[in-house]
């Protein structure tokens, strides 16, 4: 058995402007008020060795079609860092797989339900871990430069 904890935790997670994964966010409305961001994850606490899994990230306070925003999976095993595994873009339909993880996860994205997918491909004992969906803002003209590694080192380029 492997345990797939799919809970959010925002003191898991630092919010800070050097860390750009915010499972819980405050954005500006139009009418100048703020309105809460808020990403869901579900799914198995334990799946079997082997058994595909899948987790379901539910966003409400925006439509992930916003292109204001890129949707991340994140999972932290337990006494390690975190671990980037897939960053999404619903309003281009485009994303990015971390090379580990290439061939042992699939990821989608359901604009009309505005929900987000990963799916764990034959997991493993060492898949045990705590499974975060996640945000973050994009300036308006921001390229993105991703790089594979642990998640501190995923950056916003120029």
């Amino acid at each position: 058995m492997f345990h797939a904890n799919s809970l959010l935790a925002a003191s898991a997670l630092q919010q800070s402007s050097r860390c750009p994964w915010f499972p819980v966010l405050q954005v500006a409305s139009p009418n100048c008020g703020l309105s809460r961001v808020r990403t869901e994850a579900s799914g198995p606490a334990v799946g079997k060795i082997s058994e595909s899994v899948s987790l379901t990230c539910h966003i409400s306070g925006v439509a992930i079609t916003d292109s204001s925003y890129a949707w991340d999976w994140i999972r932290q095993t337990p006494g390690k860092e975190l671990q980037h595994l897939v960053m999404q873009y619903p309003f281009t339909q485009l994303q990015h797989i971390a090379a580990p993880f290439q061939t042992r996860v699939n990821s989608s994205a359901d604009p009309s339900r505005n929900q987000l997918w990963l799916q764990l491909l034959s997991p493993a004992a060492a898949d045990t871990a705590t499974y975060f969906c996640s945000m973050r803002e994009l300036e308006k003209g921001t390229v993105l430069e991703t790089q594979a590694g642990p998640a501190q080192n995923w950056k916003e380029g120029l």
